[in-house]
């Protein structure tokens, strides 16, 4: 077993789920290559620039996604989002900087070293797709990798490889993974600031030295949330209704005092991309208001989102989940919460237009994961197993005939 650091192993589990964020990376970058840039996405990219947003006032609206509009919406709609306009400009920033310095007079070269070097910055001034779409491909793997993290020390290897593999062949992850838009850089914060602040929960029994490390991660999960969609300050909400049910009544008030302090570190990331980019990401009252409609429960449905194959095992999960007390349990119930709780919040505010469904799908994934490695320690191991094989496999398939599809949609 090699030891890549003093606390950090890589053995056959980390190798397997390397494995699995290597297939979803190249379906990633295969989608990202095959589809052209929507005019939403052109939008998004041109909000990272501070001076573009100035020239319409601080409270811009930039775009959401096309793939939002694909999924239900039936129009092109807009959400206020700086962090997104930010991440959008990051290749092409870089790449900016690169020209420059490649394009710079070489006094020490030679003539045909300088032509060539001169010549090469031409290369760089249509990027690619999938390289101005890199930064929100890096979110989604960094959200598997989390979702494996936490299963595994939750439920064991057996429940973060199922989470994991329903990850990785999730068409609708890799989709908004594929694209320039806000949905799974909220999926990915979100998800932190939820499993951070469950983990913060416990860190209150321990001396408060230790409390920093946590508070820190936690606000910068909250910073990142909330800079993406300001609306995703409910999800604070949620993760404070989590730290409060697993502390004891004597150490409410140092989880009071914990989210006080990661919230004041979310708040001031938040100013910094609002700096950034002249808004603090809601333009109107609409975007912070809450109302009440039929797409509440409309969006219950939202794992048919993730292609037919995930109600065929969520269904079979939910019904050992009510069925059998021993599955009954905070690791297992945490995340059914979590993921139909994150779809109602942001469905209370139509003004946001996103794709709901995927700011629950990984906490579904999270959940089915710890259900199956309950099974898989009982006698029935074997049969399940085959079961949970053979759907993977469906999924699979289902992933990647949607992904051939849906990536050459808007390709001339």
């Amino acid at each position: 077993m090699l030891r890549a650091l003093k606390e950090f192993k890589i053995g056959q589990p980390q190798v397997f789920a390397g494995l699995l964020l290597s297939a979803f990376l190249l379906q990633c970058l295969w989608a990202s290559s095959t589809r052209t840039f929507s005019e939403l996405e052109y939008q998004y990219i041109a909000s990272g620039h501070r001076l573009a947003a100035d020239r319409q006032g601080s409270g811009r609206q930039a775009p959401g996604n096309q793939t939002s509009g694909e999924q239900g919406l039936g129009e092109q709609n807009t959400v206020t989002s700086p962090l997104t306009g930010v991440v959008a400009n990051l290749p092409l920033r870089l790449l900016a900087v690169l020209r420059r310095w490649m394009a710079a007079p070489a006094t020490s070269t030679t003539l045909g070293t300088g032509a060539a070097a001169a010549s090469m910055p031409q290369a760089f001034a249509i990027p690619p797709t999938w390289l101005v779409r890199l930064p929100f491909i890096t979110f989604g793997l960094w959200l598997g990798a989390a979702l494996w993290w936490v299963a595994r020390r939750l439920f064991g290897d057996s429940g973060g490889y199922v989470a994991l593999a329903l990850y990785c062949f999730s068409p609708a992850m890799v989709m908004v993974s594929s694209i320039v838009g806000p949905e799974i850089v909220l999926a990915w914060s979100g998800f932190g600031m939820i499993y951070t602040a469950i983990g913060v929960a416990h860190t209150v029994y321990a001396s408060p030295r230790k409390w920093a490390p946590r508070i820190l991660l936690l606000g910068v999960s909250i910073g990142i949330c909330i800079s993406t969609a300001l609306w995703a300050f409910s999800f604070v909400l949620l993760s404070a209704i989590f730290m409060m049910y697993l502390a004891p009544q004597r150490r409410r008030g140092a989880v009071l005092l914990v989210l006080s302090t990661s919230i004041a570190i979310g708040l001031a990331i938040l100013g910094f991309f609002a700096w950034m980019t002249g808004s603090f990401g809601a333009g109107h009252g609409r975007l912070v208001a809450p109302h009440f409609t039929w797409a509440l429960l409309r969006n219950l449905s939202f794992p048919f989102a993730d292609s037919y194959a995930l109600p065929m095992i969520l269904v079979p999960a939910l019904t050992i989940y009510g069925s059998w007390p021993r599955a009954r349990y905070f690791g297992n119930t945490a995340p059914l919460v979590a993921s139909f709780a994150s779809v109602l919040l942001f469905t209370l505010v139509p003004a946001i237009y996103l794709w709901y469904a995927t700011l629950g799908l990984s906490f579904v994934f999270l959940f089915i994961g710890g259900i199956a490695a309950d099974v898989l320690e009982t006698r029935f191991r074997p049969v399940a197993a085959w079961l949970l094989a053979a759907a993977v496999t469906l999924k699979a398939i289902f992933c990647l005939i949607l992904m051939h599809r849906w990536g050459h949609q808007n390709t001339v």
